[in-house]
């Protein structure tokens, strides 16, 4: 029995999914039972509790001898003392390529402190770095990219255009945490799990209106001129939803090196394109 918390989450689901078609027994930890509906004509056991109270963890755990946590890896600092106390003879943590930035933001800091709490314990333990993750339906990454491409006539690139990113079709992310279950020999390792192979993110844009079918003018905006833009415009409106130093990390280059994941686990991503296209005729079919 493998207990997964994050399961109703949009990556958890494909995690479920793809741990029962391997045939692995799964319990969910779940907090909000409203969101018991996500796991609907899923052969799995749910769990009522709160991934911050201990008590409601280590009742999941009873009988369990994996564990995945698809939730933020924040929580590994409190989840390392109750695993060390349980049968838990494998676990995997999700954490994020952000760890790799070399902006120190909070987002980046909160990733490497749960990522040391997993060093510094004794856990039999794999943690997984996934770049962005997109796949059918509102993956909140590229789903809405893509939305924004369908809906205008002009996209502003900030900076070149040239940078480059590697975003990760969610099935793929689903089969490395089964592969990282049943390989025992990687203890205490991270692996990056991103696309198959890095793209310009002005490449990125033009795969999107190729795969719509929409025209659009790309304007480039020079980061000296939209970091003071936006900090101007971020004082004025805190809920501003592109924040200054998301735009300060567009100077960085997001590709990965995925080698150790391909030869450990036998990983395969698919191109960016080929996800894409997946992805838009999954939505087609549901709408059917």
């Amino acid at each position: 029995m493998t207990l997964v918390c994050g399961a109703t989450g949009y990556t958890g689901k494909y995690v479920v999914s793809a741990l029962l078609r391997s045939g692995i027994g799964v319990r969910c930890l779940v907090r909000n039972p409203a969101k018991r509906a996500a796991l609907a004509g899923l052969d799995v056991e749910v769990v009522i509790g709160d991934l911050e109270r201990s008590g409601d963890v280590e009742a999941a755990l009873k009988d369990v001898e994996m564990f995945v946590n698809v939730a933020h890896i924040r929580f590994a600092s409190s989840l390392v003392p109750l695993l060390e106390g349980s049968d838990i003879r494998r676990s995997v943590f999700f954490s994020s390529t952000w760890g790799l930035s070399r902006f120190l933001i909070p987002e980046v800091r909160a990733v490497l402190d749960g990522e040391k709490a997993l060093a510094s314990s004794s856990l039999d333990s794999v943690i997984l770095r996934p770049s962005m993750i997109y796949g059918p339906g509102d993956d909140r990454n590229i789903s809405r990219l893509r939305g924004f491409v369908s809906r205008s006539w002009v996209m502003p690139i900030f900076g070149s255009g040239n940078q480059l990113v590697q975003p990760v079709y969610v099935t793929d992310v689903a089969d490395a945490v089964v592969a990282c279950l049943k390989r025992e020999d990687i203890a205490g390792r991270t692996y990056e799990i991103a696309g198959g192979h890095p793209i310009t993110y002005s490449s990125m844009i033009d795969i999107l209106c190729r795969l719509t079918g929409k025209t659009i003018l790309k304007v480039y905006v020079p980061l000296f001129l939209a970091l003071p833009l936006l900090h101007l415009a971020a004082a004025i409106v805190p809920s501003l939803k592109v924040r200054v130093d998301q735009i300060r990390r567009m100077k960085e280059d997001r590709a990965f090196d995925i080698t150790a994941a391909v030869d450990d686990l036998g990983y395969q991503p698919m191109a960016f394109d080929r996800g894409v296209a997946l992805a838009i005729d999954s939505g087609e079919k549901r709408a059917t």
